[in-house]
């Protein structure tokens, strides 16, 4: 799933989300893709790092315990790998807090509210040049 707004400005911020809980991965690209940012969706570790890899993403949203690859040791990976080493990332879990935190990585806790989410992916990486994420700031 991509969801993206429906004209494309090649300035517009790029999310990867990696859920494993395709209902969590989904409302987050959701709201994501509301606000106006483009937004790819995987659904295991291996898969997102494939994504992280071949896609130019600007910041990366991973479910801390996923099957195949955890989301500890995606981040690791990403740090490693030369295309995506200073993605910044936003782990989420429910179960578990990571053992260690890499530079440039956030930790929120699951249930999280979708508006603190907004808020943590905007100033990481500013708002869509479409303005959706400024109308909603405003309101």
């Amino acid at each position: 799933m991509a969801a993206q707004p429906a004209s494309v400005d090649p300035h517009t911020p790029v999310v990867l989300v990696i859920d494993d809980e395709d209902y969590v991965a989904d409302m987050v690209a959701t709201a994501l893709g509301l606000e106006g940012y483009i937004v790819h969706v995987a659904y295991n570790g291996r898969q997102g790092f494939e994504r992280a890899h071949s896609l130019s993403v600007d910041l990366v949203i991973i479910d801390l315990m996923m099957p195949y690859l955890g989301g500890e040791e995606l981040a690791a990976r990403l740090r490693e790998d030369r295309q995506a080493g200073e993605v910044p990332i936003i782990l989420i879990s429910a179960g578990a807090s990571p053992q260690q935190l890499l530079d440039g990585i956030t930790f929120v806790a699951k249930p999280f509210d979708i508006g603190r989410l907004l808020a943590l992916v905007e100033a990481r990486i500013g708002r869509p040049p479409d303005g959706r994420a400024a109308q909603r700031a405003e309101q």
